[in-house]
């Protein structure tokens, strides 16, 4: 909103160092509670945009109304019974009504509703000063932040991630007189804290960036990431070199620098003989470096560094990291060789004196259970022996790894370093590779499993994880899910569907819950069977499945968690292209008038029309190629079926009058239609169905 009647409004929070995480947050947190309270306000704004630095975290809202809007609002009070006597004089109930809503009694309004006539009055509020306003919405926004870690400083009882050190807050060119926490706001910011320390003054909050850019500090994250980025293509262009940079690592590095400087750094090529996992997690998550690699893809014995110092002391700098990097990579080259004089086979007995959870056993004790589950999950899906065996055999071996120096040293490495160090011993590659994808995904949207052994040891896991925690009342409430079991409800459903394994996870469930000798493995089970419907429920949707549609395949879900999905995606096709309505419609009709029918047997010489009497050929036609397409697993060509029968039940209900007086008829047609609502609820529970009107 341009134009007459309207200013920027600037506010930084100007801090102590922030950890990246806290800048990340608070972003989000400044920007949310500034659109909710400028909209509970009723003051008109433009665009609001965030800056943050690690020593500060600030807002532009552009064009903010010099005043509120005004406010009008109809309240219902009591009936006119009420409110008025026969004589049309004000009751005490009218009386109070108007009192309470600052109105006089005369000023009340009678109006009709649907329930009658009732009294209401207009209450009108005049816009404030939006300069009167902000004080008190500065201060509710200051206090609405809430960060995981917090601290207080000084004598206040305030809390905030880092102590506020000062306060910026103008409204046009006018300082907002803010009070807070023993700080006054003014118009002075500070630039960088080495390159350019001291204050500097905002004149109007639209030179925000151009003043702290003058101080070397770049507010913008976006900037810093350009420039980082720019500075990372610079650094190597020339040296046939490009930079790796996890994206994790650049968004930390993006808020850890107020004025981005890239170098390159280098270290000794015999550290090359580390796997390339480990040089990159002890580049990347220990010292937040990038790595490099050459025009072949492999890595360079190189890195790039991100710094907030001078320029100008760049050797010195570089040295510095180089000597740290060093130091990790030595480290790092021990744990390796070290690690490798003995096998994952050997480290087994070490794993009974680590606890997996203090009630649930020791590591070594889980690896026998997933031994026995990944043979349960080969029986149940019919797989080879081959891959039986090479999934018995990971799992024997996949926690193996945890109590190796490397994987002590960088607990990321886990699974990783386990393959790795399953190759070094000569164990199947396909054995190898299921020991690092038992744990995935490990995030939302990481990859999946992608070997049979690794997704038979992956759903292993996950059920062994879901069951174990469930036995002892490790039940996810709220945001807490210390042992992520939500996402590992959700990765069994897309390890399944990714592979295309049907499983009985009904009883896969019992068989896990079994082997931890609670005392009622089949109540632990079912509650696990629920979460995970549940989530599955929550995931399918997510996807941008019609939750009506979820919620008629996921009865199936226990049963064969990837059929059901696959029923669902052949319903969703159907919906979508417009062939779904018809074929419910027929089937409510059915259902709705069969449904409380008392149970009859259909007498075939009883159907006496013709149109009943092809709905009976049809459903007799139909049934065979039904099953024998849901057995093959051809579900849209079983969903074509029930679709075929949508005409002849429409046949039907137009030119029969089921709840005839005949009652011999009735009852045989309420058989028929029983019938053919039996054959739809074969392919999903089309009682969940909703029609398009009502989604």
């Amino acid at each position: 909103m341009a134009g007459h009647g309207a200013r920027d409004l600037l506010l930084e929070i100007g801090t102590e160092e922030l950890p990246w995480g806290a800048v990340q947050d608070g972003r989000a947190q400044l920007r949310d509670g500034l659109l909710a309270l400028l909209e509970r306000e009723r003051l008109a704004h433009g665009e609001i945009r965030i800056y943050s630095t690690p020593r500060r975290l600030a807002a532009l809202v552009e064009d903010l109304a010099e005043r509120q809007a005004d406010y009008q609002e109809m309240v219902k009070g009591p009936r006119r019974a009420a409110a008025f006597d026969e004589e049309g004089n004000p009751t005490a109930a009218a009386e109070g009504f108007a009192r309470a809503r600052g109105v006089r009694v005369e000023d009340l309004e009678i109006r009709e509703t649907d329930k009658g006539e009732f009294v209401f009055a207009v209450v009108r509020e005049e816009g404030k000063e939006t300069l009167d306003i902000l004080p008190g919405l500065v201060e509710e926004v200051l206090r609405s932040f809430s960060f995981r870690k917090s601290m207080r400083w000084g004598e206040g009882e305030f809390r905030f991630a880092r102590p506020v050190r000062w306060l910026v807050v103008l409204y046009g060119e006018e300082v907002v007189p803010v009070e807070f926490e023993g700080l006054r706001a003014g118009r002075t910011s500070r630039g960088h804290r080495f390159l350019s320390p001291g204050e500097v003054e905002v004149t109007v909050p639209r030179d925000y960036l151009d003043v702290l850019r003058r101080a070397r500090v770049m507010a913008d994250e976006e900037e810093r990431r350009r420039a980082i980025l720019g500075g990372m293509e610079e650094a190597l262009s020339s040296r046939g070199l490009r930079a790796v940079p996890a994206a994790e690592t650049l968004d930390e590095v993006v808020d850890l620098v107020e004025y981005p400087h890239v170098i390159l750094g280098r270290f000794e090529e015999r550290f090359l003989e580390l796997p390339r996992e480990v040089l990159e997690t002890a580049m990347q998550e220990h010292q937040r470096y990038f790595p490099v690699e050459g025009e072949d893809g492999r890595l360079a014995p190189a890195f790039l560094v991100v710094h907030n110092g001078d320029p100008d002391r760049e050797e010195t700098i570089r040295r510095g990291h180089e000597r740290v990097l060093r130091a990790r990579l030595e480290d790092a080259s021990f744990f390796y060789q070290e690690d490798l004089e003995r096998t994952l086979e050997d480290r087994l007995p070490d794993l009974k004196s680590v606890v997996w959870q203090a009630r649930l056993g020791s590591l070594y004790d889980k690896s026998q259970r997933l031994v026995e589950l990944c043979g349960e999950i080969c029986r149940s899906t019919h797989l080879p022996e081959e891959t039986a065996e090479k999934a018995r055999r990971a799992a024997l071996l996949c926690k193996a790894d945890l109590v190796t120096s490397m994987v002590v040293e960088f607990t990321s490495l886990q699974g990783i370093m386990g393959r790795i160090y399953a190759l070094a011993a000569g164990e199947d590659a396909e054995t190898a590779a299921a020991i690092e994808e038992h744990y995935l995904p490990r995030f939302a949207g990481d990859r999946l499993p992608e070997t049979l052994p690794g997704v038979v040891l992956c759903l292993a896991e996950k059920v062994d994880n879901l069951c174990g925690c469930f036995g002892v009342g490790l039940v996810p409430s709220g945001s807490e899910d210390p042992y992520a079991l939500r996402r590992q409800a959700v990765a069994i459903l897309s390890v399944l569907a990714k592979a295309g394994l049907h499983l009985d996870f009904s009883a896969l469930l019992a068989a896990a819950a079994g082997r931890f000798g609670f005392a009622r493995p089949d109540v632990v089970a079912a509650e696990v069977s629920e979460f995970c419907r549940q989530r599955w429920r929550q995931a399918l949707i997510g996807e941008g499945f019609d939750y009506d549609l979820v919620a008629a395949v996921l009865g199936l879900a226990p049963k064969d968690p990837y059929e059901a999905r696959l029923r669902l995606e052949a319903l969703q096709e159907a919906r979508d292209r417009g062939l779904l309505q018809r074929a419910y419609t027929g089937f409510e009709r059915c259902h709705n008038l069969s449904a409380r029918a008392e149970a009859a047997e259909l007498d075939v010489d009883l159907l006496v029309e013709e149109a009943e009497r092809n709905l009976y050929s049809k459903l007799t036609w139909a049934q065979e190629p039904l099953r024998g397409y849901l057995d093959a697993g051809e579900y849209r060509a079983a969903l074509e079926v029930l679709l075929d029968l949508a005409p002849d039940i429409d046949r039907f209900f137009d030119e029969i009058f089921v709840m005839g007086e005949d009652a011999r008829l009735r009852d045989n047609r309420l058989a028929l239609l029983k019938k053919v609502a039996s054959l739809f609820l074969e392919f999903a529970d089309f009682t969940q169905v909703v029609t398009e009107g009502e989604r």
